[in-house]
């Protein structure tokens, strides 16, 4: 038994190149003795024949493999993983303590910082009564119009401000202003724009209005370059209940356009600015034969349509100071300087703004 396995190990070996002998030749010498020089070539080759036939013996009587497998000498263990980053240090007991600390000095910081942001806001707002001014809106014949609110969160307004030193000793501007805020004090309409109270200072008028938050119907046209048929025809009825409603309270505007027709916030119109508004007698109605000699002076003398009542108002609805914006107006306030009719003037224009 013993020899087959000699002569089968023999065979085997014969078959086995000499480079593969020689290579795993060092191993099995370094397993068999501790002499440090290196053997002969002869002698190498027979030490690992013979370590190879050790091994192959071990294989078939144990059933595993006990031919170790050519490796480079192993380092040092250590009990640090190669390749991998140190472990962080153990955090001191005190740690849960001094991290709380320090966010409640991060929290006592940035609420100090909140305080000190809110005093100088407070510093930099500039009040008017009992509001704060915002944002300038536009700009009129005697000042600004700004956003404002109440200093308790109330609803925000538009407050247009008017320079008492704008007023100057003109007699006529100040009696106009009046007018206005008389008017506006009687308009009641949800097109309209309505008057919360007139707050007065030392050096300032202010008349504190409804804001519109919409903008104006020019800028929302030019946005949308133009309007479809049933939008249009939505807001144009808007201004003619809002019109009729002025024409019907004795009351013509002279100043409709775009920049006056402001849009709230579902998209309705909001007339505003009456600066130029005048009030008549509705009840005072006046005749076509009347209205179609307006540019003879000489009928209105004889007639006595130039002469004004002690209220300042003269016949009907006839006017004469010409005014608003020449794109918008009537054809009598830009070629003559007679007489004309105020309702008519308005019409004119709510036609232009159709068309615009």
């Amino acid at each position: 038994m013993s020899e087959n396995r000699d002569s089968s190990l023999q065979v085997h070996r014969g078959h086995l190149p000499n480079t593969i002998l020689q290579e795993q030749a060092p191993v099995y010498s370094t397993m068999t003795t501790t002499t440090t020089t290196t053997a002969p070539p002869s002698t190498m080759t027979a030490t690992a024949s013979s370590a190879y036939a050790n091994g192959f013996l071990a294989e078939k009587i144990v059933g595993v493999d006990a031919v170790p497998s050519k490796s480079k000498p192993s380092a040092p263990i250590s009990s640090t993983p190669p390749n991998s980053a140190p472990a962080p240090k153990a955090a001191p007991a005190n740690a849960p303590a001094s991290t709380t600390a320090q966010q409640q000095q991060q929290q006592q910081q940035q609420q100090q910082r909140r305080q000190d942001h809110l005093r100088t806001e407070r510093r930099r707002e500039t009040r008017f009564g009992d509001y704060i001014l915002g944002q300038t809106l536009g700009e009129g014949e005697f000042g600004k119009v700004k956003m404002g609110w109440k200093r308790d969160g109330g609803a925000q307004v538009a407050i247009k401000l008017i320079r008492r030193e704008s007023i100057g000793t003109n007699p006529g501007r100040l009696p106009k202003i009046q007018r206005e805020i008389t008017i506006l004090g009687k308009l009641k309409h949800e097109n309209i724009v309505r008057l919360h109270e007139i707050v007065e200072t030392e050096r300032h008028i202010g008349i504190i209005l409804e804001y519109a938050s919409g903008g104006e119907l020019f800028d929302y046209i030019l946005k949308h370059r133009y309007l479809k048929d049933k939008p249009a025809r939505r807001l144009f009825a808007q201004l003619i209940s809002g019109v009729g409603y002025l024409h019907k309270q004795g009351i013509v505007h002279r100043d409709l356009k775009l920049e006056n027709l402001l849009l709230d916030r579902n998209q309705n119109i909001v007339i505003t600015d009456f600066g130029f508004a005048n009030t008549f007698d509705p009840k005072d109605e006046l005749g076509d034969d009347v209205v179609y000699r307006l540019s003879d002076r000489e009928f209105l003398k004889n007639e006595g349509l130039d002469e004004v009542s002690p209220e300042g108002h003269r016949r009907g609805d006839l006017m004469q100071t010409s005014c608003g914006s020449p794109c918008y107006a009537a054809p009598e306030l830009v070629v003559s300087d007679s007489l004309y009719t105020g309702r008519k003037v308005d019409v004119w224009s709510c036609g232009v703004i159709l068309v615009s």
